[in-house]
This record gives structure tokens, C-alpha cells and sequence, in this order.
């Protein structure tokens, strides 16, 4: 029963949809339909297939689109292309003064801004009409901080062949894979920090954020230290299992059965300005423009005791719960595991940072993020019971929002 009404519902759209190409054909073309054919091919113009809109005239459509071909002696077409892509054609759809078909959904690789028709004597008449295809739309990028050689994941959406991707430095990236939202390029010697360019046959995009950002580095473990007895660096201490730097020298927290309020040296990261590059804030601007980010690598799964993350007025002390400063609660596992597949890049914005020591309540916030010259990142809060942490960070820096 089910599937008589299913085939009975299909048949009858299918009836319906005839019906209203067939009503449309007849809207558009007139009494002429059948007119004899009496001399060269031509096209008037092209048009939506709707007769109550006006104003509806056509110098391009979108992938799929059905359009009407208006015009005479058409009846003898025997293929339509529009640049690179051959149509399917319906001969029902098909008259002297009229065609009805849809723009092919195949994303062209040759670019002429061109439909063709090739009629059954191979002579062929061109006439200007544009596919519509966005330019590349750029979302994000899986971690902003790549060497080269290594393989940047890219998303967005309408990345189409050919494609090229451009770095800063004038330099192309290898294309490993080119899906519809998602990019995976080889970085180039060369690449610089700085916006990335996706170029297609339909346009040239930007990105929002800047690959290798150098802007407003904090803390790199390179030459931009924490305190040394703090979180584990990889040059010291080896590397942490299973990650790879990714920009030199890294930090990391590492630990076993690590559980609630547990307040440990290794399993904080503390950088003290007075210890460091003196009372400079860690950021200027205003606090809804800015977001601060960091590359991680989780390579085991993370389950439990959150990790805290704030500045501090300038002075001999972490600054946990100042008045004029915030903190932000990074939890990834609330709803499961968090596990990441290599590096990645991750931000929060700065007007996040609300919470204040114990308190479950945001009730604090940055005014003024140029007061603040210390920063601190702990593995610090409640938790059912122990777990295994293994998080790795680099390039903590606050910039203003892609």
C-alpha cells in the first residue's frame, strides 16, 4: 500500500511538472510553434521560463537553472553546450521559435562566457550568455601555522578546478586534493606569513586569517618564554609523544590521572612580565575586536579538568582572579572525547573571557586589555574523577578578529 502511494504521489508530480514546462513553452513560443523553417538560426534573447514575471530577461543563469531560448529556425538544433559542457536536450522541449533546457550542473573547466548550438548540417551559432559560478568562498583553515612541505587544509566552498592557491612570498601551493569545501595543499618553500589567495575561472578570494600569523606573538617557546618551571618545552624535555613541532619549539601539559582543583607546576604555563619583556600589555585594542588563539595538539583523548586561560595586571604572580582581567573556560569534551587530528588552530573571542576563580557565574570581563602584561594557562577545575592529559600549544598570541 505504502509503495502504490508513493508511486501514485511520484507519477502525479511528474504529471504536473510536464504540465507546467509544457504550459510554459506554449506561453512563450505563441501561435508560431509550428512556424516552417525560412532562414538562418537566430537568437532573440533568453529568459526565465515563468510568463507572469517581467523584466526577466537572461545574460546568464545559475548551474541547473532552466531557461527559455527564444528566437528562429532553432527547431534544428542538435546539441546546446554552454562553454565546455553539453546540455541534455528533450526534443519535446524543442521548436522553430523556442528551446526549454537546463543549464548543465557539471562546473565548466574551459571559460568562453559562451552557448553553442551545433544544428544536424554541423553548422553552429554562438551566442553570449554567462554560467554563473561564485568565486571561492575561504571559511578557515584546519591550523594556521604549517612548514613546508606540510599539507594546509583549507575550507570554504566552490573551490572548482583549475585551481591555484597563492601565499604571501608570491609562491603557488602544490594541490594534493580539490573537493567542493575543502582544500589540501602542499606549503611551498617560500610561503610567508600572511592572507593566502584562492584563484579559480570564476574569481580570486582572500582569506580572513593570516597563514603563519605573526602578529602579536605572546609566547612561542622560542625566543617568547614562559616560566621555567612551569609546562614542559619540547626541546628540553624531548618531544611529548606522537606530536611533531609545528613551528619550533612547543609547550605542553602531560599527565596521568590528573584530577579536580590539582594545582601543579607542570601542568600550568605561567609568563610573568616582570620575568620577561617588562610591563608590556599583551594586547591593545578594543576587547569585541580581538580573539585569542593558539595552535594545539591533542593526541589522546580528552575527557576531563578543563583548561583555564587568562591575562593579568603586570606583576610577580599568575593574577588568577583580578578584578580587571577574565578568565576563559576551554572544555572541548563536554560532549564527548576531544581528540585532534594533528595541529589545529583554535580562537576564542576576548569578550569570552567573564569568569572569576571558583565561581561558576560570569561574572567578571576585560575593559581594558592594554592594563594587562601577564598571561597564564592551567589545567585547573572539577572533574569526575582522573584523567589522562596530553595537550600541546604554540603561538599564543591576541589579534584582531578575521
Amino acid at each position: 500500500m505504502n509503495n502504490f502511494i508513493k508511486y501514485t504521489t511520484y507519477s502525479l508530480l511528474l504529471l504536473m511538472s510536464t504540465f507546467m514546462v509544457y504550459s510554459c513553452t506554449e506561453e512563450i513560443t505563441g501561435p508560431d510553434v509550428l512556424a516552417e523553417k525560412d532562414g538562418p538560426a537566430v537568437i532573440d534573447y533568453v529568459r526565465i521560463t515563468d510568463p507572469t514575471v517581467s523584466d526577466s530577461l537572461l545574460d546568464g543563469a545559475f548551474l541547473g537553472s532552466l531557461i527559455a531560448i527564444i528566437g528562429d529556425n532553432l527547431g534544428d538544433t542538435r546539441e546546446l553546450w554552454f562553454n565546455d559542457q553539453k546540455a541534455l536536450l528533450n526534443p519535446t522541449y524543442i521548436t522553430d521559435k523556442t528551446i526549454l533546457v537546463n543549464v548543465p550542473t557539471t562546473v565548466p573547466t574551459e571559460v568562453t562566457n559562451e552557448m553553442r548550438l551545433v544544428f544536424s548540417d554541423k553548422s553552429e551559432l554562438k551566442y553570449p550568455f554567462k554560467v554563473n559560478v561564485p568565486a571561492p568562498n575561504i571559511d578557515g583553515i584546519k591550523s594556521e601555522f604549517v612548514p613546508a612541505g606540510g599539507i594546509a587544509e583549507i575550507y570554504g566552498d566552490f573551490f572548482f578546478e583549475p585551481l591555484e592557491v597563492e601565499f604571501v612570498g608570491g609562491v603557488k601551493g602544490k594541490n594534493i586534493s580539490i573537493e567542493k569545501t575543502k582544500l589540501r595543499i602542499e606549503v611551498p618553500e617560500g610561503a610567508k606569513p600572511g592572507k593566502i589567495k584562492v584563484k579559480t575561472n570564476f574569481g580570486t578570494r582572500e582569506s580572513g586569517f593570516y597563514f603563519r600569523d605573526d602578529r602579536n606573538i605572546i609566547l612561542n617557546f622560542d625566543d617568547k618564554k614562559c616560566e621555567t618551571w612551569t609546562a614542559a618545552y619540547s626541546d628540553a624535555n624531548g618531544l611529548m609523544a606522537g606530536v611533531q613541532p609545528v613551528d619550533g619549539v612547543y609547550a605542553y601539559f602531560s599527565k596521568d590521572n590528573h584530577g579536580a582543583w590539582s594545582w601543579q607546576n607542570g601542568m600550568t604555563m605561567q609568563y610573568w612580565a616582570p620575568r620577561g619583556r617588562g610591563n608590556v600589555p599583551v594586547a591593545r585594542g578594543l576587547v569585541n575586536d580581538l580573539v585569542f588563539k593558539m595552535e594545539v595538539n591533542v593526541p589522546v583523548e580528552w575527557t576531563g579538568v578543563r583548561m583555564e586561560i587568562f591575562p593579568a595586571p603586570f606583576g610577580e604572580s599568575e593574577g588568577r582572579g583580578s578584578a580587571k582581567s577574565g578568565i576563559y573556560r576551554w572544555a572541548p569534551f563536554t560532549d564527548g572525547p576531544y581528540k585532534t587530528d594533528g595541529w589545529v588552530t583554535v580562537e576564542f573571542p576576548l569578550s569570552e573571557f567573564v569568569h572569576n576563580t571558583d565561581n561558576d557565574e560570569p561574572t567578571r570581563k576585560i575593559e581594558n586589555i592594554s592594563e594587562l602584561a601577564n598571561f597564564t594557562m592551567m589545567s585547573f577545575g572539577p572533574a569526575d574523577g582522573e584523567h589522562n592529559i596530553k595537550i600541546a600549544f604554540d603561538n599564543i598570541r591576541i589579534v584582531p578578529k578575521s
